[in-house]
């Protein structure tokens, strides 16, 4: 087995300390910034473009592993930056917002960190976040991973209004230039014969390695909402990726059959696959809901058979033969609906780190399931190649995993673009700084 590992710089220092506060965002106004530089992370919630991909992964994250992490509220309008401090000024307690400025034209000025789109707002299962909650221990004990830093005038003690709630992003090193801290991959893409692969993230760049080809990205453009999801057409030719919100964008021999934009749920997308055809595609979310569009059919979900779940949908693979599917759960359930066949699961298997991913063998008579941390389980005839070794401690946890064409091997890659292979996958143009280990 090979792992190519992005392995952070010896010197890294973390940029998450009581102090460090996020940068200001160039060329931008606080509380004026355009759409073009936000990104839609929840329902409640954009961000600013660097900030968003960790912040939906750390939201994801939590949900995975059985959490309730909300948003209440992340970019602040310099109107509500106003209203704030009016607010709190009304109370008899000023100090309980960030000061508004004015400048020589009379006009206010924003000092607040959500007015760079860097800061959020986090509510748990009771509503607002409360010290000692769920919400709050899993964000102290993780958020740090992703680049969230709880400042220290919003710690216990910290300031005359501490708030368990209010959470900044720092992993481009934040005002004091520490180590960056990456986290925005999303999924990865084999090209048909295997020598190759492209990299996904959540601002929808697209980047290819081996003999993958650029067929177009998202990189550079405005984005409504985060990318989550990315499938290849069966002949390589093009691609699609997916929005948290639906909306499906496609590049190269890639078409667009449809998409589920604007859609009442709340549930996010959680995955895309091809038909055996490459002539439509389906689009799961959290909750188990599957749409099939172009000559992708309907086969069931959990939601039309009324199924509880127990933890939320991770993953989508399709059959071979585009009759089918299965989906899978954070908790190593696995549902199979038309052709797809049950092979088993990972429910009643300890489990240290939630399910994200899955993948198909190429005859649809078995698949693998991996794990956050690396943790690979195959069924049926899915051949077990290897998990991450439990002496590589990841930075960041794995989002996706893909097999090669023959079956004979799978890579997974991590948030930060650590990528590792298993089997007869290869590692093309691995992202430096890498290191080999062989056993």
């Amino acid at each position: 087995m090979l792992v190519a590992l992005q392995s952070r710089d010896t010197r890294f220092v973390s940029p998450i300390k009581p102090d460090n506060r996020p940068n200001a965002v160039a060329g931008d106004v606080n509380g004026m910034m355009p759409s073009g530089d936000l990104v839609g992370v929840a329902p409640n919630c954009v961000a600013a473009r660097a900030a968003a991909p960790s912040l939906g992964l750390l939201l994801a994250t939590a949900r995975d592993e059985g959490v309730v992490v909300g948003t209440e509220q992340c970019y602040r309008p310099l109107s509500d930056q106003v209203a704030v401090k009016q607010k709190w000024t009304s109370a008899g307690n000023s100090a309980c917002a960030a000061p508004i400025h004015t400048s020589s034209s009379g006009k206010p000025v924003g000092t607040s960190m959500h007015g760079w789109g860097k800061a959020a707002d986090l509510s748990d299962v009771g509503g607002t976040l409360r010290f000692g909650s769920p919400g709050y221990r899993w964000l102290t004990d993780h958020a740090a991973r992703f680049g969230w830093n709880h400042p220290g005038w919003a710690q216990p003690g910290g300031s005359v209004c501490p708030e368990p709630w209010h959470w900044e992003w720092v992993g481009d090193g934040g005002i004091m230039h520490d180590s960056p801290i990456t986290a925005d991959v999303v999924t990865l893409l084999p090209t048909p014969d295997g020598f190759g692969y492209s990299i996904v993230t959540g601002l929808g760049a697209v980047q290819p390695h081996g003999d993958a080809t650029d067929r177009g990205s998202l990189a550079g453009r405005p984005l409504a909402w985060l990318v989550v999801g990315a499938c290849r057409t069966p002949d390589g030719g093009g691609y699609w990726l997916v929005g948290a919100n639906g909306s499906v964008h496609a590049f190269g021999h890639a078409r667009s059959f449809g998409s589920v934009k604007g859609r009442s749920s709340a549930q996010p997308i959680v995955g895309i696959a091809p038909s055996a055809d490459g002539a439509g595609y389906w689009l799961a979310t959290a909750d188990g809901d599957v749409f099939g569009f172009g000559r992708a059919g309907s086969y069931g979900s959990p939601v039309g058979s009324g199924r509880s779940l127990a933890r939320p949908i991770v993953a989508i693979a399709a059959t071979p033969d585009g009759r089918g599917y299965w989906l899978a759960g954070a908790d190593g359930r696995v549902f199979a609906y038309g052709s797809a066949v049950f092979q088993g699961d990972a429910r009643h298997r300890s489990l240290r780190a939630p399910v994200v991913s899955m993948a198909a063998t190429p005859d649809g008579g078995g698949y693998w399931l991996g794990g956050a941390d690396g943790s690979v389980r195959p069924f049926g005839d899915a051949p077990r190649l290897g998990s991450v070794p439990h002496r590589i401690t990841l930075s960041e946890p794995v989002v996706a995993m893909a097999s090669t064409p023959d079956g004979g091997g799978y890579w997974l890659v991590a948030a930060d673009d650590s990528v590792f292979a298993f089997g007869d996958a290869v590692l093309p143009g691995a992202a430096p700084p890498a290191r080999i280990l062989e056993r």
